[in-house]
């Protein structure tokens, strides 16, 4: 009984909803694929530097995920796109870095 108690008070006090403003990773609602796209873009010569958030988000659409981790003065957030294989698993394939609200670098895998 004093288990169950216990166990009830952690969850109302520690529920994982308190911890979701202070998660830096968020995953978006973009498409698995969109990655596939983007790597062929910039294999035909697209450059995606210098492009603002929204531009991108118009451009090619959500990003897979979002890491708002920043690394000192190399980017302060990184947007993750991911590809999608032929056997139907996904991976992720295109991590854009942003500075300033603004894409810095890609880097496709």
């Amino acid at each position: 009984l004093f288990l169950s108690l216990a166990l009830g008070i952690t969850i109302t006090i520690f529920s994982p909803d308190s911890f979701a403003e202070d998660d830096p990773i968020i995953v978006a609602q973009g498409s698995k694929s969109s990655g596939n796209e983007v790597m062929k873009a910039v294999e035909a010569g697209k450059d995606y530097k210098g492009m603002t958030k929204e531009e991108v988000v118009a451009e090619i659409g959500e990003p897979w995920s979002k890491d708002s981790t920043p690394v000192k003065a190399r980017y302060d957030e990184k947007w993750i796109y991911s590809c999608e294989a032929k056997d139907g698993l996904t991976y992720d394939c295109v991590y854009l870095y942003f500075m300033g609200g603004r894409v810095i670098n890609v880097e496709v895998l």
